[in-house]
């Protein structure tokens, strides 16, 4: 029986498509907090990279952006910055 080995690495095909969904409260800072982070590893976003989305009571905020990412760790360093960040409260 052969046992095959996948890490986080194999798992993706570098570099390549990836999607983010971060989820916050409306307010003014939001946006330009969750770009200004996905911006420090990546080219500067272009608007049809993302899609933004209020709650249906619009409370809250979601966005979909759309990368092409480099590396894991790359893809760590965005998801662990955005869930440290105390104005994001969901990052999928």
């Amino acid at each position: 029986m052969t046992t095959i080995n996948l890490t986080s690495e194999t798992l993706f095909n570098f570099p390549c498509d990836y999607h983010i969904k971060v989820l916050g409260k409306d307010c003014e800072a939001l946006q330009r907090t969750i770009y200004s982070i996905v911006e420090r590893y990546t080219d500067k976003l272009h608007p049809n990279q993302i899609t933004k989305k209020h709650s249906s009571k619009g409370n809250y905020m979601s966005f979909s952006i759309h990368i092409i990412a480099s590396s894991r760790i790359q893809l760590d360093a965005i998801n662990q910055d955005l869930q440290d960040c105390h104005l994001v409260s969901y990052v999928l």
